[in-house]
């Protein structure tokens, strides 16, 4: 009888895996029992027990445990061993030893896909293909195992094993060679076996072989050291626990990528990414990290390894549509190779492209072939490393060494173009085995930019000294026969001391991983330079370190065309100083326009987002790009507004003082006689006096300036419009009394006039002596954001003292103006009350204009508009009381001498 029994069936996200079958001879139907409580196993074995997560082996030989069921039917019936069902079919390096080390490399590529249906049987895998990159890394880890082996200090008296094969750069291979590490298959025996094959695995060479081997090997609790997968998705340790690796995650290159564009203000890059783990992660992380640092893409292309043509042929239209100067390309060489090949056919040119650390060193890309186009790629690689003794080593290999080692063929047939045993269906020469590696310039010698390999030896190394110390303690107690070695060595048990290594390499380059399994994050900035011999070389020309320490060689690099000056990848151009970006509705934000800051704000970087006010004191200068201090602004003589008032003011003077000669020439005058001619002279004499006061108005204030503009005007104006009341009663009087009596020609005598106009310009000199003895006028600065200047005025100190000179002087006009209204239609030949009251209206009319014009005026314009009122006022006065007069005197003076004569006037 035969019953065949599925191990498991584990569900990880959206990977299903099998994990093996196995087939049992002889076996009733008795023999599927259990004993309730543990969980069957194929082979026997009790996964109950065991650290949490772990599948810790328990299998002993029936001798040494309690017999169970199944245990007691196969004594009975004499069965043969466990052994597994089917072959993986896988190519296989493999070097016994006391503890082995498993190796999944991809070395070839896939030309058929199995169908993984679970329909039908798969078939074989057909690769061909050859990479020899990773080849070199086969033979690295080699290396480094042979090394250790010799190393009398590290591992003494201990063999390493390795167990290495080919995934042909599919997921789907490599998860079989992870099943073939695991479960034994690799053994031509093909039987069961206890513990996996390989306690460690050095593996895969991309994010998506190595999620989908991680979440196989985690379920043994096996660790698994990366040499070049990046993705940071792999980073979750509750996802891939058993994952660790030598390569920063992508988490850095994005970060040194988005640093690296932001250097040289490139704001509009354009992104292709391969359709995979590795390709999107890291181009989501690189879009965020860049949008941060103020960048923009303005196009992602996702490039899938089933039908890439489409896309390819998409992304680089998109360059042309989107106006890109700068693309980042995140993927494999294998897909940089089809968009190299699309781009020369097109010829694609000007165009800086940026290498992500997958092809930024690649030998394959960086050619004769493509170097118009690519001539100045610039990108990260991994950090490199001197491996000594590693190139004798390589250079050894040969032909011979096929049989223990079956990729050497490839090698053979690639590096001499030649064919071993008709495997080329082609007219190549047979390999004769004669061939020396050495006379050739073959990359696979080239151990001057170990990069990759490096990262090999590297994780060689790191389980090596896990393991060294793992089984220090034990000292000479283990012993490597009869399985009680292998139970001391437990998977979990060495996975905890992997996390915790900390060693040197060469006594230069540390060792160690952080709590994530990442290493200390660390790149190197290469360009694809042109040699003056027309070879290519790498040039290094700068490296990152940490998380943000960019360090560059800017004048080493040559950048897109061999040229040296930096390339300009924007949306829109920079703004510049003194203006602000303002985002352009439905487009990117590195789309915008460039706004001027308005008056009083600046911008003193370029791509401002915003104008910042300037302080109290400041305004922006022309260019507003900076603040400069406010200029100090008053009524200055040197401006044209100073000098007309100043004019104004003189000719006011000059004309009042003419009048007043005319008068005094003209005392005896019957005009001047008339009009009551002491009045007129201290009319006069106030108007000049109110000229004078005008003027205190110009300059810069003072505390002496700030009183007299504002009691000498208070005193003086009153003291004129006291005078021109006293003309006004003086009318009144003498044309309204029908009979004038001697007691009414004493009241108005001019003494009791000129005591009457004391009283009236008394009382404003109290008020001004009060006003200046306890809130003086006091000179200060008017200050407000929105103004560009500093304004030196008067502050009035008290505003009631204020408002009561101006309504005092305002009561004055109203009982002058009142009066003479009222005796406007005196004789026609007498014309004094008219006159008086179109002065008072003038006089009414200036002040209500200068009040409202003063609510309204900024700045120093408060200032001229009070010495504008005081003029006009004062020109009114001249003008309608006075010049009429003059004219009489001076152009008709026979006939106004005769009209006296007549008694007509």
């Amino acid at each position: 009888m035969v019953a065949v029994g599925l191990l498991a069936r584990k569900d990880f996200g959206t990977h299903s895996f099998w994990i093996g079958t196995a087939t049992m001879v002889g076996l009733n139907k008795r023999s599927s029992s259990r004993l309730p409580g543990t969980l069957a196993d194929p082979r026997g074995c009790d996964r109950s027990n065991g650290p949490p997560g772990s599948f810790k082996d328990r299998c002993v030989e029936t001798q040494e445990s309690e017999p169970n069921s199944v245990q007691i039917l196969a004594e009975k019936e004499s069965l043969p061993t466990c052994r597994v069902d089917g072959n993986l079919e896988l190519t296989g390096i493999i070097r016994k030893g006391d503890v082995d080390i498993g190796g999944i490399f991809s070395v070839n590529y896939v030309e058929s896909h199995p169908d993984l249906s679970f329909r039908n049987y798969p078939k074989e895998v057909q690769c061909s293909g050859f990479s020899i990159r990773d080849f070199q890394c086969v033979q690295t880890m080699i290396f480094a195992t042979e090394e250790i082996n010799q190393n009398a200090k590290l591992l003494p008296n201990f063999t390493l094993g390795y167990r290495i094969h080919d995934a042909c750069y599919t997921h789907f291979q490599a998860t079989r060679a992870a099943l073939s590490l695991v479960t034994g298959t690799s053994d031509e025996s093909h039987s069961c076996v206890r513990f996996p094959s390989a306690l460690a695995i050095i593996g895969g060479g991309w994010s998506t072989q190595s999620i989908a081997i991680s979440r196989l090997v985690a379920l043994y609790n096996i660790p698994m050291v990366s040499y070049f997968s990046t993705c940071a998705c792999l980073s979750n340790k509750y996802e891939y626990p058993t994952f660790l690796r030598t390569i920063p995650s992508d988490l850095f290159q994005s970060q040194a990528l988005a640093q690296l564009v932001h250097y040289f203000n490139w704001t509009w890059i354009g992104l292709i990414t391969e359709d995979n783990d590795y390709g999107q992660n890291a181009g989501n992380i690189f879009r965020d990290e860049a949008m941060k640092l103020g960048g923009c893409v303005a196009f992602t292309g996702i490039i899938s390894a089933m039908d890439p043509t489409k896309k390819i042929l998409q992304s680089l239209s998109n360059i042309v549509r989107y106006k890109v100067k700068v693309v980042l390309i995140i993927a494999s060489e294998l897909i940089v190779g089809m968009i190299f090949q699309e781009a020369v056919r097109q010829n694609v040119l000007g165009i800086q492209w940026i290498a992500s650390e997958a092809w930024s060193t690649s030998p394959f890309l960086n050619n004769e072939l493509t170097h118009p186009t690519f001539q100045g790629t610039i990108g990260f690689a991994i950090q490199r490393g001197d491996i000594k003794g590693l190139r004798d080593f390589l250079v050894n290999t040969h032909l011979s060494q096929q049989k223990s080692n079956p990729l050497i063929a490839n090698l053979w047939e690639d590096t001499f173009n030649c064919s071993l045993n008709g495997s080329f269906q082609t007219t190549k020469i047979l390999c004769t085995g004669k061939e020396d590696l050495s006379t050739t310039n073959t990359p696979y010698l080239d151990v001057d930019n170990m990069r990759i390999s490096y990262n090999v030896y590297k994780a060689v190394y790191a389980i090596a000294h896990a393991l060294h110390n793992m089984i220090a303690p034990l000292g000479n107690k283990y012993d490597l026969t009869g399985g009680t070695f292998n139970n001391k060595l437990n998977t979990w048990k060495l996975l905890n001391y992997l996390k915790r290594v900390n060693f040197e390499v060469d006594g230069s380059d540390k060792i160690s991983f952080d709590q994530h399994g990442d290493p200390y994050p660390s790149y190197d900035l290469v360009n694809w330079q042109k040699k003056n011999d027309g070879s290519s070389v790498f040039v290094h020309v700068g490296e990152f370190v940490g998380n943000d320490n960019l360090k560059l060689k800017e004048n080493v690099i040559v950048w897109q065309g061999g040229r040296k000056e930096i390339p300009v990848s924007v949306c829109s151009t920079s703004c510049p100083p003194g203006s602000r970006r303002a985002a352009q509705e439905g487009k990117h934000t590195c789309c915008f326009d460039c706004i001027p800051c308005d008056q009083g704000k600046i911008s003193n970087k370029s791509n401002s987002l915003e104008c910042v006010t300037c302080p109290l004191e400041y305004w922006s200068n022309q260019q507003r790009d900076a603040c400069v201090l406010k200029v100090i602004d008053y009524i200055s003589l040197e401006e044209t507004l100073g000098a007309a008032l100043f004019g104004g003011a003189m000719f006011g003077i000059f004309l009042s003082v003419c009048i007043l000669i005319i008068f005094i020439h003209h005392r005896y005058n019957p005009i001047v006689r008339a009009n009551n001619s002491h009045l007129s002279f201290c009319t006069l004499a106030a108007i000049v006096l109110c000229f004078l006061s005008s003027v205190s108005y110009l300059g810069q204030p003072s505390a002496l300036s700030c009183v007299l503009r504002n009691s000498g005007f208070g005193i003086t104006f009153a003291f004129c419009i006291s005078c021109i009341l006293g003309k006004t009663i003086v009318v009144i009087v003498a044309f309204n009394v029908q009979h004038p009596g001697r007691k009414v020609a004493i009241l108005f005598t001019p003494i009791r006039q000129m005591l009457l106009i004391s009283m009236c310009t008394a009382f404003q000199i109290i008020v001004c002596t009060a006003w200046n003895s306890l809130a003086p006028p006091q000179p200060m600065e008017k200050i407000s954001y929105d103004s560009p200047t500093i304004t030196l005025q008067c502050d009035p100190g008290s505003i009631v003292a204020f408002s009561l000179v101006l309504g005092y002087i305002g009561f004055l006009v109203c009982i002058s103006f009142s009066l003479a209204f009222c005796v406007r239609n005196l004789p026609y030949h007498y014309n004094e009350a008219k006159f008086i009251t179109f002065s008072m209206v003038i006089v009414s009319a200036v002040w209500v204009t200068m009040v409202l014009t003063y609510l309204s005026s900024p700045g120093k314009y408060l200032e001229a508009v009070e010495m504008f009122g005081i003029l006009f006022s004062c020109y009114g006065l001249l003008i309608c009381i006075f010049v009429p007069k003059c004219y009489m005197i001076l152009l008709e003076p026979e006939e106004r001498i005769k009209r006296c004569r007549q008694g007509k006037y």
